[in-house]
C-alpha cells in the first residue's frame, strides 16, 4: 500500500496534516480527521486539502501587510493576559485546598487539572477551535446498586471546574480594543493563539513556583516588614459579638499574628500538624503508640470546614454561639444517607445541599422523615470542633462557646442499632454464585461452575464464621495466618496497611472447621507459594489511599446486598459480628470468652485487668458453636485469581483528551 502524502493513518483512520508557516511567524500544524478509513478515498482526499490549505495560505499572506499583529501588539497580549494567568492560578489553587476533595490530595486535585489545561490549550495554541474538546471519564462503581455505570464522554467545558482558563472568544475582542487595534477576523484569531500560549506559559512557570514558593516572594523578602493591619471580618447582625473578639480582630498595634486571621479549616490543619497523636499531615508523626487513622483527620477536618463555609470565610477567633446554631440549624436540613457521598456534593458548600435537599424533599423524592443527620454523626461532629476551638483559645481569645445545647445524649439501646442476621439467610447469602459457581471470572454473580478463591469468595465466609471486622479481614497479610498446636487462627494485629481500632482488637482467633474445609488453609499456601504478602492484594490500590475495606465494599459487597432483598438500611458486613455474639450468647458461651474473641473491651475489674486473654483451645470451642450455614458448598480445589488481577488498583479515573 502506497503512502499517501500529507496524511498518516491512526487505528485505521486517516488523518491530513501539514505546517503552515505566515510570514517570519513561527509554522504551525494544521491536523484533520478525513474521516475514512478506505485508502482510496484518502488518496482523493488529501491532495485536495492540499491545493486548498495552500490557497487560504497565500490569501493569508498576500493580506499580512495590510492584517495581522505586530511584534509589539502580540508581546503586550502576551504580557497581560501572563499577569491574568498567574492571579487566576493563585486564586484557584487556594479554591482547591478550601474544597472537600475525599480522599484526593488538593496536590493531586492541582496536578491533575495543570495537566489537562496544559493539554489543551496548546492544543487550542497550535490547532486552533478545529471541534470540541471531549474527556473520557470512567466513574467508580455505584455501592449500592453494584453495577458499574456507562462511560461518561464530556466537553471539557463540562470537566476544568474551578481551575477553569478564561474564556479565549471573549478575551481577544477586550485585549484588542484596549490596544486599539482593529477586529478583524484575522487579528481576532492571532490574539486567541497568544491567550493560549500565554496560558501554557503560565501553567508551566506555576509548576516551578509550587515547586520553589521563594521565588516569587524574593522582592518581599528584601524589604522591611510593613506594619500588620488585620482585615474587618463580616458583621454578625443577629447578634452582637463579645466585646473581646472585636478587640482582637480590629486591632491595630502591628503585631502580626497569624491566628487573628486563621479560617476554621486552617486552624484544623494546625491541630493536627501540631498533635502527635493525631499522625501528623502525613500520618507518620508518631512513630510508636496509637495514633489516629487518615479516616479519623478527615473527620477532624470536616466540621471545620463546614463551620468555615457558615461563617463565609471569617476567622474563627470571629466564632460565636450564633454560627454553632446555624450550623446546627443546617445539620436538621441534611439527608443523613447522602450527604457528601457524592462527588457533586464536595463541591458544594453545606448551605447549597441543604437548599437542593429541601427542594427533593417538595418534591417528594426524599421521605421527610429522613432529613437530619444522626445523632451519632452530629455528637462526633460538635466533639472534634469543641476539641478544636479548646485547643485554638488557648493560642488566641475567642468568644466562650457552649457546646452542651448540640450534644445530644444518645439513650438509644445500641445492641438495636443494628440488625443480625438470620441463620437461613445466611444461607441465602452463601447460596448466591460466587460460593455455589460462577459463569467465569470476570462474571462472578451469574451461575456457572467456575469457583474462584479471592476477596470475594472469603471475605463473607470469614466474617461470619470469625466475627472480624471488615477492616480486620480485608487488611491481613499472611504473615497474620498462623498455625500453633494443629490450630490454624487469625493474629489480629497492626501490620503494614492498616492499624486497629482499639488497644483490645489485637487478640487471636482461630479458623472454624468451615473455613478449613472449604480451603482458606490451602490458599494461605498458594498464596505464599506465589509470592504474595496480602491475604486480598487485590483490595490494594497503586495510590496507597483509601482502605482495603473500603473496596471491598466498592468492588463486591454492593453486587451481594443488591441480590439479597432481606438485607435493610443498617445492615451491612458489621452485622456479621452482631450475628455471631447473639448465637454465642444464646449458646451460652461467657461473656468474657465472646468478648475476647471479637476484641471487645472487658468492664468488670476481674474479667478484664487480673484475667489473662482466653487459650486459643478454649476459643476454638467457642467458634465450633457458630451456626454452620454453608454445608451445601462442595469444596473446590484452591483457583487463585490470575497475576494481571492481584495487582494493586489503578486510579478508575482515566481522563484521556482527543479530538473527534
Amino acid at each position: 500500500m502506497t503512502r499517501i502524502q500529507n496524511s498518516i493513518r491512526k487505528d485505521g483512520t486517516y488523518y491530513f496534516r501539514r505546517i503552515i508557516r505566515l510570514g517570519n511567524d513561527k509554522p504551525f500544524r494544521i491536523r484533520i480527521s478525513l474521516r475514512t478509513t478506505d485508502h482510496c478515498r484518502a488518496r482523493i482526499m488529501a491532495p485536495t486539502l492540499v491545493v486548498k490549505s495552500e490557497a487560504l495560505r497565500m490569501s493569508m499572506m498576500q493580506t499580512m501587510n495590510r492584517d495581522g499583529l505586530t511584534a509589539d501588539q502580540r508581546a503586550e497580549i502576551f504580557r497581560r493576559q501572563m499577569l491574568r494567568e498567574r492571579d487566576r492560578l493563585e486564586a484557584a489553587h487556594a479554591q482547591l485546598q478550601l474544597a472537600d476533595l475525599g480522599d484526593q490530595l488538593p496536590e493531586e486535585a492541582l496536578e491533575t487539572h495543570l495537566d489537562l489545561s496544559e493539554a489543551v490549550s496548546g492544543d487550542l495554541a497550535r490547532n486552533g477551535e478545529t471541534g470540541p474538546l471531549l474527556v473520557i471519564r470512567i466513574p467508580p462503581e455505584d455501592p449500592e446498586t453494584g453495577e458499574e455505570p456507562p462511560i461518561e464522554i464530556l466537553t471539557w467545558e463540562d470537566y476544568i471546574g474551578a481551575l477553569a482558563g478564561e474564556d479565549a472568544n471573549a478575551l481577544a475582542p477586550l485585549h484588542l480594543s484596549d490596544l486599539q487595534i482593529p477586529l478583524s477576523p484575522l487579528n481576532l484569531q492571532m490574539a486567541k493563539r497568544i491567550i493560549h500560549q500565554a496560558s501554557v506559559q503560565a501553567i508551566r512557570e506555576y509548576r516551578e513556583l509550587v515547586a520553589n514558593p521563594g521565588a516569587i516572594y524574593l522582592p518581599a523578602l528584601m524589604a522591611p516588614p510593613a506594619p500588620y493591619v488585620a482585615p474587618a471580618p463580616a458583621p454578625i447582625l443577629s447578634a452582637p459579638r463579645p466585646p473581646a473578639a472585636d478587640a482582637l480582630i480590629n486591632a491595630t498595634d502591628g503585631s502580626p499574628s497569624p491566628w487573628r486571621t486563621m479560617t476554621p479549616s486552617e486552624a484544623a490543619a494546625a491541630f493536627i500538624e501540631a498533635n502527635p497523636r493525631t499522625g501528623g499531615l502525613d500520618g507518620n508523626a508518631r512513630k510508636k503508640g496509637p495514633s489516629w487513622t487518615e479516616k479519623t483527620r478527615e473527620q477532624f477536618k470536616l466540621p471545620a470546614l463546614l463551620l468555615e463555609q457558615i461563617m463565609e470565610g471569617r476567622p474563627l477567633a470571629s466564632v460565636t454561639d450564633i454560627d454553632l446554631g446555624k450550623l446546627n440549624a443546617h445539620f436538621n436540613r441534611l439527608h443523613g444517607p447522602s450527604f457528601r457521598k457524592s462527588p457533586k456534593h464536595r463541591t458544594m458548600t453545606i448551605q447549597e445541599i441543604a437548599d437542593q435537599t429541601d427542594a427533593l424533599v417538595q418534591a417528594k423524592k426524599i421521605p421527610e422523615e429522613e432529613i437530619g443527620l444522626g445523632i451519632g454523626t452530629t455528637n462526633r461532629h460538635w466533639g472534634f470542633l469543641r476539641q478544636l476551638t479548646d485547643w485554638f483559645a488557648r493560642h488566641q481569645a475567642i468568644a466562650s462557646l457552649d457546646y452542651s445545647a448540640f450534644i445530644i445524649a444518645d439513650d438509644r439501646d445500641p445492641r438495636t442499632l443494628r440488625d443480625t442476621y438470620s441463620i437461613e439467610e445466611g444461607r441465602q447469602l452463601f447460596g448466591l454464585a460466587p460460593w455455589s459457581g460462577s459463569s467465569s471470572i470476570s462474571r462472578r454473580f451469574a451461575p456457572g461452575q467456575t469457583i474462584v478463591h479471592d476477596a470475594c469468595y472469603f471475605v463473607p465466609l470469614i466474617a461470619w464464621y470469625a466475627g472480624l471486622r471488615r477492616e480486620e479481614i480485608c487488611g491481613l497479610e499472611l504473615a497474620d495466618i498462623e498455625q500453633e498446636d494443629d490450630i490454624w487462627h487469625f493474629n489480629i494485629r497492626d501490620n503494614t496497611v492498616r492499624k486497629l481500632k482499639t488497644k483490645t482488637s489485637n487478640r487471636l482467633v482461630p479458623f472454624a472447621d468451615e473455613l478449613v474445609r472449604l480451603g482458606l488453609p490451602d490458599y494461605v499456601r498458594a498464596m505464599r507459594d506465589a509470592g504474595e504478602t496480602l491475604l486480598f492484594p487485590e483490595l490494594s490500590a497503586e495510590s496507597g489511599k483509601g482502605t482495603l475495606g473500603d473496596a471491598f465494599y466498592k468492588l463486591h459487597w454492593g453486587k451481594i446486598a443488591s441480590r439479597l432483598p432481606f438485607i435493610e438500611r443498617g445492615q451491612a458486613m458489621h452485622s456479621f459480628r452482631h450475628t455471631l455474639t447473639d448465637e454465642l450468647k444464646a449458646n451460652m458461651v461467657d461473656q468474657e470468652v465472646r468478648a475476647d474473641l471479637v476484641g471487645h473491651k472487658i468492664s468488670s475489674e476481674t474479667g478484664g485487668r487480673y484475667s489473662k486473654a482466653t487459650r486459643l483451645a478454649h476459643l476454638r470451642d467457642a467458634v465450633a458453636k457458630v451456626p454452620v450455614v454453608t454445608e451445601h458448598l462442595e469444596a473446590a480445589p484452591i483457583s487463585l485469581l490470575p497475576p494481571a488481577k492481584r495487582r494493586p488498583r489503578r486510579a478508575r479515573l482515566r481522563r484521556d483528551i482527543f479530538r473527534n
